[in-house]
């Protein structure tokens, strides 16, 4: 096999990152409890993903690790400069929950609620949104090699950084990164997840 390349994404992309986005995630532990909440039509999932993923091309960076021509893993990191931005994103997931009825938006605002309340209020800091890696090419590094390049500009830009740890092993690999535990950890509700809130000042500092 090749080795593991790293670039940002850019629109051109998005009809191989749905995909590829939609088989990372399906196990990552926040997004299967929200999934658990109800079934979602094909359809409408796919249209939620690609309108999801064009908002994260435009709006935030989306970056990813490729290996022999597939997209391995992918990132999406965001410059948080307030908690309105936050807010804002929680109240969309509430009024499509609302004009849809569907379960899994609902808790979907749930966990935006609770993980924009925990939020750190030190403003602007890179908040990386979601990190995955596709189940076949697990233990090759892509997740690793994403967080270094990505975080390697961030600590040349003197950029501070937060994430939520889903899991213990995913918070040693951050931990190995530069990040620290910091304020108290979210226990989502129904039997949701304990998420790990970690920040990272830049190298260097």
């Amino acid at each position: 096999m090749s080795a593991i390349t790293i670039r940002r994404a850019g629109g051109a992309d998005l009809e191989a990152l749905v995909p590829a986005y939609a088989a990372a995630t399906a196990d990552e532990a926040t997004n299967a409890w929200v999934a658990s909440a109800g079934p979602v039509p094909e359809d409408a999932y796919a249209q939620y993903l690609t309108e999801s993923l064009r908002d994260h091309l435009t709006d935030d960076e989306v970056w990813v690790a490729e290996r022999d021509g597939d997209i391995a893993g992918i990132s999406v990191w965001r410059q948080v400069v307030s908690a309105d931005q936050l807010q804002l994103e929680a109240d969309r997931a509430a009024a499509l929950a609302e004009s849809t009825g569907l379960a899994v938006l609902r808790r979907a605002e749930t966990a935006l609620r609770a993980t924009g309340a925990a939020h750190p209020d030190r403003f602007p800091h890179l908040y990386l949104y979601l990190i995955a890696v596709a189940p076949e090419h697990r233990g090759a590094g892509a997740g690793g090699a994403m967080l270094r390049e990505r975080l390697a500009v961030a600590d040349r830009g003197r950029t501070p950084a937060y994430l939520e740890a889903s899991t213990e092993d995913s918070a040693r690999l951050y931990k190995r990164c530069g990040f620290e535990e910091t304020g108290e950890r979210i226990q989502l509700p129904e039997g949701g997840p304990r998420l790990i809130p970690m920040w990272r000042e830049p190298a260097g500092s």
